[in-house]
């Protein structure tokens, strides 16, 4: 009797720094509803991993004085140190810089660009290099971060978008179709009535101002935004027959 498939994933440490408490009890706890699952009888596949590229990574190894490859080596490697310290018993450990990963990743992003949905602008607004994230203006005030209250910088460049605008009546027809979609209730409304019902923007996937990231397979200029590049990490390796 074939077992049915259980696919869990942490959100894969940023690989800046050494890992925190923050990044530990996740893993713990991820690693607790594996085991039950497990227990339960279903074929579990649980993975981690490190996110590696981006301008902040590309500063700091800069800063250190080494290649960014040779930073995020060492990082990657003290997170997993820890995570077998701690015993976690996931079934794979992947690396944004891995091969076959930037593979991935430059197929879909052009799989995407070839049916339309990702076209080319120029982006203009704020960026906070900490967080690897761009805001508007409404978004950012006194000239500092919403989400980590940093300094950010003024960015102007020619960027890929995707179209999440194009998709912004599906969405809120299945949320609210589906209220136990987005749970709690709270979040759900959140969604709706701060972003979805206020008017989809299309979403920046692309950078040129720096080189530490997935190149563009089309056009060497652009380098693929992190936050995409380890979003598509996740949903490639759950849809991947694992």
């Amino acid at each position: 009797m074939c077992k049915e498939k259980f696919y869990i994933t942490t959100a894969i440490a940023y690989a800046s720094q050494k890992p925190h408490f923050g990044n530990t009890y996740e893993v713990i706890m991820t690693d607790c509803i594996a085991r039950y699952k497990r227990q339960q009888g279903y074929d579990v596949f649980f993975m981690t991993g490190t996110d590696e590229h981006g301008q902040k990574v590309e500063n700091l190894a800069a800063q250190a004085g080494i290649s960014p490859k040779e930073y995020v080596d060492r990082v990657s490697g003290q997170i997993k140190e820890v995570w077998d310290l701690m015993g976690a018993s996931y079934d794979h450990f992947i690396r944004t810089t891995d091969e076959d990963h930037e593979k991935a990743v430059q197929h879909i992003f052009k799989k995407l660009y070839d049916q339309g949905d990702i076209y080319k602008g120029e982006y203009e607004g704020w960026y906070c290099t900490p967080d690897e994230a761009f805001f508007t203006d409404t978004q950012v005030t006194d000239g500092k971060c919403p989400d980590c209250g940093r300094p950010v910088q003024r960015a102007k460049e020619e960027a890929y978008f995707f179209k999440m605008s194009k998709y912004a009546d599906r969405l809120i027809k299945h949320i609210e179709e589906n209220p136990a979609f987005i749970e709690p209730e709270s979040r759900r409304k959140e969604m709706l009535n701060n972003f979805l019902y206020a008017g989809l923007q299309d979403l920046c996937v692309s950078r040129t101002s720096f080189k530490w990231g997935v190149p563009v397979s089309f056009d060497d200029k652009h380098v693929i935004y992190v936050w995409v590049d380890s979003d598509i990490l996740v949903h490639a390796n759950k849809t991947s027959g694992r």
